[in-house]
């Protein structure tokens, strides 16, 4: 049986006929005018830091620049990634800012923001329904006692907290819970749910009876609601459902230079088995000196070297062992075939921390079908500079979303030079 051809309809029109700065989820009817998107993940690694530029930034440009001593590991990837320099949100307050690391808008300006200070991950994460069990999997390689990269946010302003140990992360992903366990969360759900209809009831009709400002404060109320409840539908459409198996044990938890590599290994492990398709690891401040072989002042000390000649090695060193361990892993992703379909952010929310600036941010991008040059210099004067916001809506279409905006994006970074 035949059927007349359906008018071709793009989600990018979709988009700009409804005046819509929103991430567009996966709807039938508009799929069908388009070839069937092949998956497309999405991983964040940030500290709260920053790093040291001559350690960072490669020594020229394109892709036959020279990396510095601590991005050595990262020789036998040249061409499948890009370190930018110059890129940042143009915002300033030192740690007070690197909370917008994600979505180039601090918490204080997110109001007048269509889609409030909503970070990457979060915005990609919601695009993808119940496909996966997590639409996004936050998670962190130890406390934030000694300083928070606070590197997600949903559009209402939430925080979200991230796992901050490895054995947590792996029973969430891959331990099963007992029938009883399963039973009294279906349950929990329904009471959430109950609670949210007569939540949603009520403020309703509240509504009527508002000034216009406050009812601009209930329909904000109301995203926030939704939110949750949208969260605990992909949570029950999960509940029966069993987790992949893995031949990996349920790890120890320990300091940051133990949890890290594990955490790494759970998150490719995430991604092979589709269990998300969007994680964030945060490196955070309470990284153990002493694991790396140094005086144990605490990275935040080592952070604030003020130029002091042995603090910035030892901040050095610190920073060896991030990149080199996320070097390991976008090579990890390589070996089983997933990198070119992944999408690895490397950065911080902190450009200089000894001299608390927000600016030329460090950033790495690897993976995805970017044409990656090694080191790309962007323009440095104040008129010239391009967003970093344009970077992610660069990427967020890469990943299958069809927005015309993100953050404070004034176009788009798609090509990054020679």
């Amino acid at each position: 049986m035949t059927h007349p051809a359906a008018p071709r309809l793009s989600r990018r029109h979709f988009l700009r006929g409804a005046g819509a700065c929103l991430a567009l989820p996966f709807l039938e009817s508009l799929a069908r005018a388009e070839e069937p998107a092949a998956t497309q993940r999405f991983v964040c690694v940030a500290n709260p830091f920053g790093m040291i530029a001559d350690s960072f930034f490669p020594t020229g440009t394109g892709k036959d620049a020279i990396l510095p001593a601590n991005l050595a590991a990262f020789e036998k990837l040249r061409g499948k990634f890009t370190v930018f320099s110059n890129l940042d949100h143009g915002i300033s307050g030192g740690h007070a800012g690197t909370h917008a690391f994600l979505s180039g808008v601090r918490v204080l300006e997110a109001a007048s923001m269509p889609n409030g200070n909503v970070t990457l991950d979060q915005f990609l994460g919601s695009t993808s329904g119940s496909r996966t069990r997590f639409p996004v999997l936050n998670t962190s390689a130890g406390s934030d006692n000694g300083g928070s990269c606070e590197l997600s946010w949903t559009r209402s302003g939430v925080l979200v907290p991230a796992i901050q140990n490895v054995s947590g992360v792996f029973r969430k992903l891959f331990t099963e819970e007992s029938a009883a366990q399963a039973t009294a969360r279906g349950q929990q759900y329904d009471r959430e749910g109950s609670v949210l209809d007569s939540i949603l009831t009520q403020a309703q009709d509240m509504n009527r009876r508002l000034t216009a400002r406050d009812r601009a404060k209930i329909d904000q109320y109301f995203t926030s609601v939704r939110e949750v409840e949208i969260a605990i539908q992909q949570e029950q459409a999960w509940l029966r459902r069993p987790r992949p198996k893995v031949s990996m044990t349920e790890p120890k938890d320990g300091p940051v230079t133990q949890q890290l590599p594990i955490l790494f290994d759970l998150v490719a492990l995430a991604l092979e088995t589709d269990s998300t398709h969007v994680a964030t690891i945060e490196i955070p401040g309470g990284f153990d000196a002493k694991g790396v072989g140094l005086e144990a002042k605490g990275y935040h000390a080592y952070s604030h070297h003020g130029k002091d000649p042995s603090l910035m090695n030892g901040q050095r060193v610190i920073e060896k062992y991030q990149m080199t361990h996320l070097a390991r892993f976008i090579q990890k992703l390589e070996d089983r075939g997933l990198l070119a379909s992944t999408q690895v952010l490397f950065g911080s929310g902190m450009g200089d921390s000894s001299a608390h600036t927000n600016a030329n941010l460090p950033v790495l991008l690897a993976g995805g079908s970017h044409r990656h040059v090694t080191h790309a210099e962007l323009p440095s004067e104040k008129g010239r500079r391009i967003r970093l916001s344009n970077l992610y809506l660069s990427m967020a279409r890469q990943f299958g979303v069809q927005a015309e905006r993100f953050g404070q994006s004034n176009g788009t970074l798609d090509s990054f030079g020679a």
